[in-house]
């Protein structure tokens, strides 16, 4: 029971292993690491059961869920998760898992969740993990990530990535602009399991932005342009220099005939 607990991120659900919930899953890849993130729904008859089964594991099986009840909810989600993502790491580079590190695990229960057992009220959780990774994303050939069957998932990439194959992956849609965001599900291999690979390749039009350097050199508030060629500056020494050496000579000349008078 807490190895399902582990894995699926829902609290005590023996008995109703057959009910629906909405998981949405959405992955942020950036250069150097990762954060995915869940959002889980429970509404209606499934509200009632998440209560009634948090109450029994987790709580005095009041009838009634507490703030302490449901906080200790929270800490044994956290403990399990990251336990079962050391168990099996659901992220692999390459097909690694070594160049893959957990850094830290999130969640957040619904407070809505505290009070009477069989009440309705929608549930709605979050969790979330972050990654990172020992070699930067770019220079990857693919990258591999287990979730739940059937689940819905969004891939936003890093720029600089392409996405050339997809395997794993049902429904797909693609958004492309200066990055790319691929939504879909994932595709059934157990009951339970879903896998989905991205193969990459290096976008070849993505390119580190130039730096003016003809800015450089200018003062904020200056209108004028401060950067003029060398050679403009040379010339006008060249020229300054002839006028004052002509200046001198002809200096020298008429002290001379003075001194002859």
């Amino acid at each position: 029971m807490r190895f399902f607990l582990a894995l699926f991120l829902i609290v005590l659900t023996t008995g109703v292993s057959n009910a629906e919930r909405l998981w949405i899953n959405t992955i942020v890849v950036n250069d150097t690491g990762m954060i995915w993130n869940y959002n889980e729904t429970f509404t209606g008859s499934d509200a009632i059961m998440y209560r009634i089964n948090l109450a029994r594991g987790l709580g005095d099986n009041d009838s009634f869920i507490s703030a302490w009840e449901l906080l200790k909810a929270d800490k044994d989600i956290r403990k399990n998760l990251r336990s079962s993502i050391d168990n099996e790491q659901d992220v692999r580079i390459n097909n690694e898992t070594s160049e893959v590190e957990v850094v830290e695990v999130y969640s957040t229960l619904s407070p809505e969740t505290i009070g009477i057992t069989h009440s309705s009220e929608t549930i709605a959780n979050k969790y979330s993990v972050s990654y990172w990774f020992k070699e930067s994303i770019l220079n990857a050939e693919s990258i591999w990530f287990l979730g739940q069957a059937n689940s819905s998932v969004t891939f936003v990439m890093p720029a600089g990535v392409d996405i050339i194959n997809i395997s794993g992956m049902n429904n797909l849609t693609k958004n492309i602009t200066d990055h790319e965001e691929i939504t879909g599900s994932f595709k059934e291999i157990t009951r339970d399991r879903g896998e989905i690979t991205l193969y990459l390749g290096k976008n070849t039009s993505y390119r580190i932005p130039e730096i003016n350097v003809s800015n450089i050199s200018s003062t904020p508030g200056n209108t004028t342009n401060n950067t003029k060629p060398l050679k403009d500056v040379l010339t006008n020494i060249r020229n300054i220099s002839i006028v004052g050496l002509g200046a001198i000579i002809i200096l020298l000349i008429y002290v001379f005939r003075v001194r002859r008078r």
